[in-house]
């Protein structure tokens, strides 16, 4: 209910917005032309990546089809921003997140800067004069226009467009080069969403004019898996974290390596955690540029203010030449809870809903845990965007409740072009059922054969289960209860995603999934700050992979990483290997194992949760 409210009104914020823009827009266009002067600005209205007399028409208001989009500068193109102060001292989160391109009056990579520019104007007196202002007022501390003038003693050609300054009749018969960009993000916590008049006035003894170009900032965009890889990140641990982590790294680059396409794997070093998906979520803003878009990478961190990673992507070698970082706001995040990890966000490629609803960008979705939702602050920079509206799944029924737990989207070449993964444990019963039924039941369930001895973070290791035969455990009636506990779960939330998408029940793909129930008391934190898990919602069940989550893999392309599952061996063949490796192939998939159960599984998590990825930012978001 809260949400629907809050949906409303922003809806509601938005239309009042939109209709003042307009409002300037008729205003200002009613009054070029009848007194005299023919004042043209123009901007990348028609967005072919240039600036050109294409731009004249329909400039005033900005619409789904035309209107020029300009760009967050947040990135640290001179590597100027640093992480402590000058006491050595490191800086809070919010100053590590004030310092960017854009923080200061300097337009240090004026390609990042979306171009403007104002026709020559012939015939006006010596004494003419302009000026440029922004509507909203407002604008002016979300945005910065220059104009290609370097001033005397100036170490930059582009100088800051203050509201006090007056163009001259010398500049206006010139023609004003201008350029815009964006000191930080559209947060959805202020009234600023990025849309902007630039109004230009002149005005000459009795004559005057005056013309406005409508625009708007780029939304941030995350990632789907449609989009390919350009990077593949994972960290490596501080001495003491994990025993297991350095085999799991070498292992990922050597699989990487072996791809068909070569792609870099970065290792951030000196973690004192393994979950490279959780503490940021990559995304992206672009705008037209002449020989394709021009994008910045935005990494936005994890709503966890407590955790220490976090930090992270507002330092090299992530933040950098067209790179920045988002913190989230006060108020929401505080600490280091796990519904508000990046694995408990997941976007589905482009498509129109049930309803007629276009996606053309795709939809994040985000798990709710019960009652609990994710951070505010999130939640409303998403919506925010205004592009990829979050819908909610149920994730509260597992131990860490993350949504890339529940649910994946592969590439794929049909109408829509992608097929949806989701857990199955019918699958992997059925799988069992047909061991026992061939005689072999006396096999252990778990394969695994390496050393389990637990260290720090290692908190569901079991050693117990290699003793576990396959027909003790189906004979386990807590088993099978818990299973189909997990399986209700799964089917309401294919429910609610076939409701939405236009997608069949052919295009769901089945992996094989088992789960153990691991419901605990969580002790609470002696601090004050909350608990990264929280104790089962009242009636309910908390649970984790029983064997190593296949779902839980590293999309990459037409390639998939895999948790290698370590089920029972029958004829010198992991069975559950052999069906997770079936579904995947026959959705076109070239699958490869990987060993994480130390490294990862036994922790909560697998290869995804493990790693992150940075993709292409080429994407033409405005013509989707």
């Amino acid at each position: 209910m809260r949400q629907a409210i809050f949906t409303s009104l922003t809806g509601a914020l938005a239309f009042s917005a939109a209709t003042a823009h307009l409002s300037v827009a008729r205003e200002v266009a009613s009054t070029t032309g009848k007194l005299g002067i023919p004042v043209l600005i123009l901007a990348d209205t028609d967005r072919n990546g240039h600036v050109n007399s294409l731009d004249a028409d329909q400039k005033h208001a900005w619409t789904a089809h035309r209107g020029a989009i300009f760009l967050p500068n947040i990135g640290d193109e001179l590597h100027r921003c640093p992480t402590m102060d000058a006491a050595g001292v490191p800086l809070s989160n919010q100053e590590l997140a004030g310092c960017n391109d854009a923080a200061g009056d300097v337009l240090i990579n004026s390609t990042l800067a979306a171009p403007l520019k104002t026709m020559p104007l012939a015939g006006l007196s010596r004494n003419a004069t302009a000026r440029i202002y922004l509507q909203p007022p407002s604008a002016l501390d979300h945005v910065r226009l220059f104009w290609k003038h370097r001033n005397v003693g100036a170490t930059s050609d582009w100088a800051l467009v203050e509201p006090e300054l007056r163009f001259n009749s010398t500049a206006l018969a010139a023609g004003l080069t201008l350029a815009m960009d964006a000191r930080h993000l559209v947060t959805g916590e202020t009234n600023w969403d990025g849309n902007i008049n630039v109004v230009f006035e002149v005005t000459d003894g009795a004559r005057s004019g005056s013309d406005l170009v409508a625009m708007r900032q780029a939304p941030v965009l995350l990632h789907h898996h449609l989009h390919s890889p350009d990077t593949v990140i994972t960290l490596q641990t501080e001495q003491g974290v994990s025993a297991w982590q350095s085999t799991f790294v070498n292992s990922l680059k050597k699989i990487i390596s072996g791809l068909d396409r070569g792609l870099p794997l970065l290792v951030l070093n000196d973690s004192n955690e393994v979950w490279a998906q959780d503490f940021m979520e990559p995304g992206f803003a672009t705008m037209p540029g002449p020989n394709g878009p021009i994008s910045v990478r935005v990494l936005l961190r994890s709503a966890q203010s407590s955790r220490p990673n976090g930090r992270r992507v507002f330092a090299p070698p992530l933040r950098g030449a067209g790179v920045g970082g988002w913190q989230p706001g006060t108020g929401s995040g505080f600490g280091w809870e796990e519904i508000n990890s990046g694995g408990n966000i997941e976007t589905v490629p482009p498509y129109t809903s049930r309803s007629g609803k276009p996606y053309r960008n795709g939809r994040v979705l985000l798990g709710k845990h019960f009652e609990r939702h994710p951070a505010t602050s999130m939640i409303k920079f998403l919506e925010g965007q205004r592009e990829q509206t979050p819908l909610m799944l149920e994730t509260g029924w597992l131990a860490a409740g993350h949504i890339d737990e529940l649910v994946q989207f592969l590439p794929h070449n049909n109408t829509l072009g992608f097929k949806m993964a989701v857990p199955d444990t019918h699958s992997a019963i059925r799988v069992l059922n047909q061991i026992v039924e061939t005689g072999h039941g006396v096999v252990p369930f778990l394969s695994y054969a390496g050393d389990m001895t637990p260290d720090e973070g290692a908190y569901f290791v079991d050693a117990g289960l290699r003793n576990m035969t396959v027909s003790a455990l189906l004979a386990d009636e807590r088993f099978i209860r818990t299973n189909e506990y997990a399986q209700a779960f799964v089917e309401r939330n294919v429910d609610l995603l076939l409701q939405e998408l236009p997608i069949s029940k052919e295009d769901v793909l089945r992996v094989p999934a088992l789960y153990r129930d691991v419901t605990y008391d969580w002790p609470a934190s002696p601090d004050g700050i909350p608990t990264r898990l929280h104790l089962a919602a009242p009636g309910e069940r908390q649970l984790t992979a029983l064997f190593p989550h296949a779902l839980n893999g590293l999309v990459l392309d037409g390639n998939y990483i895999a948790p290698k599952p370590f089920g029972p061996i029958v004829n010198s063949s992991d069975v559950l290997e052999g069906e997770i490796r079936k579904v995947y192939e026959e959705a076109g998939m070239d699958i490869v194992f990987i060993d994480d159960y130390m490294s990862h599984h036994v922790r909560g998590g697998e290869v995804h949760c493990g790693t992150n990825t940075l993709r292409d930012m080429d994407i033409e978001w405005w013509k989707n």
